[in-house]
């Protein structure tokens, strides 16, 4: 069986395929390429490695405010993402 290519928005969480809504929860055969998924990684300091875009970064010496980051651009940068 041949699963269709669907083209995902990583915007958002729905796109279109075939004139059908589709959500990211009902993509349950959706496959994204090894090298091309995101992972979560811990470390210290401020990430500066390669990884791919939307793996996550828990920085272990990191205050409330710099603990967590998200790889925005599927290289060496980061994002740190803040909460109230």
């Amino acid at each position: 069986m041949t699963l269709p290519t669907l083209m995902i928005d990583t915007t958002g969480n729905v796109d279109q395929a075939d004139a059908q809504r589709i959500t990211y929860d009902a993509m349950t055969n959706a496959k994204i390429p090894a090298a091309l998924q995101p992972y979560i990684i811990a470390g210290t300091g401020v990430p500066t490695i390669t990884a791919p875009k939307g793996t996550i970064y828990t920085r272990l010496d990191g205050t409330a405010s710099t603990m967590l980051y998200v790889n925005n651009n599927g290289a060496t940068t980061w994002s740190v993402v803040t909460s109230v």
